[in-house]
């Protein structure tokens, strides 16, 4: 019996020791994670400049942070890999970054190791050698290795995250996230000449991780040539899209996306198919340095110095770049100081930003289906010579969401064109301007509303017609699966195919001999009616704070729902609760849809036998 005491005795106590050992790992794990962030930290302050160079206290902070993360893995039965194991991570980590190796994310971080490892070795060894002299290489290979690590549990953590956080809330804590590290980063005294506040910086990360292009300070003078750099990569990121960007990455780690995974990227780029997904991502990121590299490639020679100076070689390709990513991104920021107005009468604008803005805005979805046709017609060709079989050239034709895309945005281009160019004809300032000249104004303008916000006229040019004008224009927006926000123009179509329908007393929402289902015209209806909430709440919130002409007010409201960026010029005057409802409305106007719309598709209503009793309701 004793025994039997004692044997009952040991199996009980045994869950609490794995119980115990699971949150001790658990702990280590969080704590391990916070010395690695706090290394990123106090390296991310020597880069900045934000302490004396002599000063010594901060690499033994950083010496004393490495020590304590390593401790902390070996005591939580994280060994570290071995010297003998070192040549067999490299060799892994070189197959893994050429493709041949298939290695899932989990065994490739664990790979990682060796190389931390080895840069901190690396560091102490040079720092041995320079001692007394001169020791910046060790520090930095120091400081390399940090960021590797903090690197390597950041994405650690991401990884466990998300398979804990619904789909719905993925997009918005990630946007956050990124806003909040963009925001740190521009405080660094390296990013600006006089300094920035958290209100400032924020505002900025925001409309730079959204794409809008509002801004409090001018991009151009307010931020040194890395805080333009931390702008431009937080566009870049902000445009793809987390959840984008976070696929691409296990494509190059060749590792398979979950479910949740693959349903997030359906749904955020608008794909029917989850078989083809992961050629979709890798069309997507080639497209995007590809169109981007080729507009910076027209815009290198369009560039013009000021009167009595002269451009570098290194300035015209910053400018390119930088104007290249903004423009095709629909983010809306420039360093020139006055956006395109400089160049209204010369070909930079129409020559290279339109064509950008235009093939960022309506979407990867049709411009991969663009290409599929085009190829498909290229062998089409090739067969009826004789060149390839028939069977390689199978007809392909455009699908409706790319039909209702090209169809809308060509009538809201010409519309918008037709509009402005009627408006600005009432104008004082028409008189002073050619006919092309005119024609060209118009032409911008009305690209330029479908979230891009760069502009070449000046906006006390603009009449009150023509501003109309571009609210009803920025209010639609892009299209989905691009960096462009707004109500989106497949929405648009989808709304307006609905009323048409119902004029003609159909039961069903056509289009191209194609029948639309009843969900999507609901979610259409939704998305519409919260962008239209969204941008009206901001009006109301801003009347509050700055209360002035409503004019104003409603259309900084709606560039920032829409994340255009085009502003009359009161958004550096607002205040700062005005300057807090801009960030919010910009979050939500970038982010609101996509989590709308993955909440309606990831919800699954409770099934019931029974049906409501109908009855109908007076319209009019």
């Amino acid at each position: 019996m004793e025994g039997e005491r004692e044997s009952t005795g040991r199996s009980e106590s045994r869950p609490r020791r794995v119980g115990l050992s699971v949150s001790v790992r658990s702990i280590g794990v969080w704590v391990s994670r916070g010395l690695a962030i706090s290394g990123a930290c106090a390296v991310a302050l020597r880069l900045g400049d934000a302490l004396p160079q002599g000063d010594t206290v901060l690499p033994l902070v950083e010496c004393f942070i490495v020590g304590a993360y390593w401790l902390v893995r070996l005591a939580t039965g994280n060994r570290p890999p071995v010297p003998r194991d070192w040549p067999h991570a490299l060799r892994r980590l070189a197959l893994l970054a050429v493709g041949r190796d298939a290695s899932d994310a989990a065994a490739a971080l664990r790979m990682f190791d060796a190389p931390m490892l080895i840069l901190f070795l690396a560091a102490a060894v040079v720092g041995g050698l320079t001692a007394g002299t001169d020791s910046t290489v060790a520090l930095r290979l120091f400081e390399g290795a940090i960021l590797l690590t903090c690197a390597v549990e950041v994405v650690r953590g991401v990884r466990g995250a998300l398979r804990v956080v619904p789909v719905a809330f993925m997009l918005p804590l990630w946007f956050a996230s990124m806003i909040l590290a963009c925001a740190g980063l521009l405080k660094l005294p390296v990013c600006t000449p006089t300094g920035i506040s958290w209100t400032d910086a924020i505002f900025t990360a925001t409309s730079a991780v959204c794409v809008t292009g509002l801004v409090v300070r001018d991009t151009g003078t307010a931020f040194t040539d890395a805080g333009q750099g931390v702008i431009l990569a937080f566009i870049q990121l902000g445009a793809l899209g987390i959840v984008l960007f976070g696929a691409g990455l296990s494509i190059l780690f060749r590792r398979a996306l979950s479910l949740r995974e693959h349903v997030s990227m359906r749904e955020l780029l608008e794909r029917g198919s989850i078989g083809d997904l992961w050629r979709f991502v890798s069309f997507v990121l080639l497209a995007t340095v590809a169109i981007q590299a080729v507009g910076a490639g027209i815009m290198f020679p369009l560039w013009r110095a000021e009167s009595g100076e002269s451009l570098s070689m290194g300035r015209r390709v910053w400018l390119s770049v930088f104007h290249s990513v903004s423009a095709f991104c629909n983010a809306g920021f420039d360093i020139t100081g006055s956006s395109m107005t400089p160049y209204r009468n010369a070909a930079l604008p129409y020559v290279a930003v339109m064509p950008l803005i235009i093939l960022g805005g309506i979407g990867f979805p049709v411009l991969a289906d663009l290409l599929k046709v085009l190829r498909a017609r290229r062998w089409s060709h090739r067969a009826v010579a004789g060149l390839v079989p028939r069977s390689r050239a199978a007809s392909a034709g455009l699908s409706l969401h790319s039909k209702l895309t090209l169809t809308t945005t060509g009538a809201l281009l010409a519309i918008g064109f037709v509009s402005i160019l009627i408006a600005q004809s009432f104008g004082t300032h028409a008189r002073t301007r050619p006919w092309h000249g005119e024609i060209a104004d118009a032409a911008f303008l009305a690209v330029t509303p479908r979230s891009a916000g760069l502009a070449t006229v000046p906006m006390e040019e603009i009449t009150p017609a023509s501003v109309i004008v571009l609210i009803g224009l920025m209010f639609v927006g892009g299209s989905p699966g691009s960096a462009a926000g707004g109500m989106r123009t497949t929405t648009l179509a989808v709304l307006v195919l609905s009323i048409l329908a119902t004029v003609r007393g159909r039961s069903e929402t056509e289009a191209f001999g194609r029948a639309i289902p009843e969900t999507l015209v609901r979610k259409a209806g939704a998305i519409a009616m919260s962008m239209m909430l969204l941008a009206m709440g901001s009006a109301i919130m801003l009347a509050l704070t700055d209360p002035g002409p409503i004019g104003p007010l409603a259309f900084e409201a709606v560039s920032a729902a829409t994340t255009t960026g085009l502003s009359l010029g009161i958004t550096p005057e607002l205040s700062t609760g005005g300057r807090w409802v801009l960030i919010v409305t910009m979050l939500l106007g970038r982010i609101g849809p996509l989590a709308l719309l993955g909440a309606l598709v990831m919800h699954r209503p409770p099934s019931r036998d029974y049906v409501f009793p109908r009855e109908g309701v007076n319209l009019s």
